[in-house]
């Protein structure tokens, strides 16, 4: 007899331990209550489960078999996951990331923060009766990733105004703020010398890219043509191992280099009947650049320029000397504020730009602090705690970057509850008629989105490793949007404006 109610006891024990996966879903749990032992025996009769359904079908499908998904969603109150499938498995983030840092750096820095750039001098600046200075101009970088060259002609024309004439002195660019090192040490080297692998300098200029365009030769195998360069960046060298593809062929094009370095190699099929193509590539040393583009301005509002371009870093390496601070500010720009700043790089996805965000908040963090630890603790005093993040940078690029789905959630639940939760929902891109706020990060088999819907959910779904092909994929990302649009509102989500 007691060996019987032993077998019927393990028996419901392993009945219960399959059931309770399919009852996680909070909401479930509120819209169905627990049913008796007898009614749990009907297993036909359990309700389905949408957000279940889906993602369990999504995982069973081809080209998704093997593939990790995490997807986590929030209602109204954040504490627990309204629903939650793997969430707490740390996946790759792709530029979801940056959801992370925008957030982070729009609380910590304020909306309003800018960053500043200066122009300063080694002395006052007096000029003799030929209007000639002696001395340097030093660019003082404040790591703002929104200087252009249109800033640089206004100095240089000022400086003419002011009657300069002749710079007896060099032109320096100080790009110290920010560390020496531009480049992550987890960011692949196919990805360092292309447009999206621009790194953050302290000074930065027109997003440190150039353009280069090609044109393909007579013949398929013969070396394809540079037709131009902008900027011209003359101070670079280059090999050159562009090729010409037969008609209707693959084009593609690549930039190799690295950190400071002074010559690019150039790689790529250009097809005979491609016409002029188009690579985008980083430029390798953005403070000398900034400091060779002003000396170039300033030639062209006729003011002759008899020192050398050169750099903080470059003088140290080279000479031993270090760059005092400049004596004197002559002028100083203002970038536009962070709100402004992050709406762009949300758009845009632009990941020199979120870095530099990433590297402001270790420069003004007064304990000395990685930038993982500053977003982790700060997070922390909001009330979450985040485990198994790492921050190889702050864009995401780094494929050994990791967030668990429900950690990212969170961090978007707090932020849309924060001292400027509006200014950074209205930052995030727009779909659905307005319906979905969201961020998306792809990179090779990663595919990641977070953000928030209109009825009131906070989600984040990431996918790594899968093999489907981008038409299947975009299926199965509007099916799992469209469940959540079709559930009942959340509660008392903040209003969107």
């Amino acid at each position: 007899m007691g060996k019987n109610i032993l077998i019927g006891l393990l028996s419901l024990l392993l009945l219960a331990s399959w059931l309770l996966p399919r009852s996680s879903n909070k909401a479930a749990e509120k819209a169905n209550p627990p049913s008796t032992p007898s009614e749990n025996l009907v297993i036909e009769a359990l309700p389905s489960d949408p957000l279940a359904d889906g993602i369990e079908a999504m995982q069973a499908s081809p080209g998704f078999e093997a593939s990790g998904l995490g997807w986590c969603v929030l209602g109204d109150d954040g504490e627990e996951p309204f629903f939650a499938y793997r969430a707490e498995v740390a996946l790759t983030p792709a530029s979801t990331l940056k959801a992370v840092t925008s957030a982070t750096a729009l609380e910590m820095l304020g909306p309003d923060f800018r960053f500043e750039t200066q122009l300063g001098a080694t002395q006052d600046i007096e000029l003799d009766p030929s209007g000639t200075f002696a001395g340097d101009l030093i660019l003082l970088g404040g790591g703002d990733p929104f200087l252009t060259s249109i800033t640089l002609t206004q100095w240089a024309r000022h400086l003419r105004q002011m009657g300069l004439k002749k710079l007896d002195g060099r032109v320096i660019a100080d790009a110290r703020c920010f560390p020496e090192r531009l480049i992550p040490d987890a960011w692949d080297w196919g990805d360092v010398s292309n447009y999206y692998g621009a790194g953050p300098s302290g000074l930065n200029l027109d997003f440190n890219r150039f353009t280069i365009t090609f044109e393909p030769a007579g013949e398929p195998d013969e070396p394809a043509r540079i037709a131009s360069m902008t900027p011209p960046l003359a101070w670079l060298n280059h090999h050159h191992f562009a090729t010409t593809g037969a008609a209707g062929s693959p084009e593609w094009t690549s930039i190799y280099g690295g950190p400071y370095t002074e010559t690019l190699t150039f790689r790529g099929r250009i097809p005979l009947d491609s016409g002029p193509v188009e690579s985008r590539g980083a430029i390798p040393d953005p403070a000398y650049h900034a400091a060779d583009r002003f000396a170039a301005l300033l030639r062209l509002e006729g003011i002759e320029v008899t020192g050398e371009v050169t750099t903080a870093r470059r003088l140290f390496t080279d000479e031993g000397v270090d760059l005092p601070a400049p004596h004197t500010v002559v002028l100083t720009h203002d970038s536009e504020p962070l709100t402004e700043i992050i709406r762009y790089l949300h758009r845009t996805s632009d990941n020199m730009v979120t870095e530099c965000l990433f590297q402001k908040l270790q420069e003004r963090d007064s304990l000395g602090r990685s930038g993982v630890e500053i977003v982790t603790q700060h997070w922390e005093e909001r009330g979450l705690r985040v485990t198994g993040l790492r921050m190889e940078d702050g864009s995401g690029l780094a494929r050994a970057d990791f967030i668990r789905p429900l950690d990212l959630a969170k961090i978007l639940w707090l932020a849309r509850r924060g001292p400027h939760g509006e200014a950074y929902f209205q930052s995030l891109n727009a779909s659905r008629e307005g319906r979905v706020r969201w961020k998306g990060g792809a990179m090779s088999r990663v595919r990641a989105y977070t953000g928030y819907t209109g009825n009131g959910y906070t989600f984040a779904l990431m996918i790594n490793r899968y093999d489907a092909d981008a038409e299947t994929l975009a299926h199965w990302r509007a099916k799992l949007v469209d469940l959540l649009l079709a559930l009942p509102p959340a509660g008392d989500e903040p209003p969107s404006s």
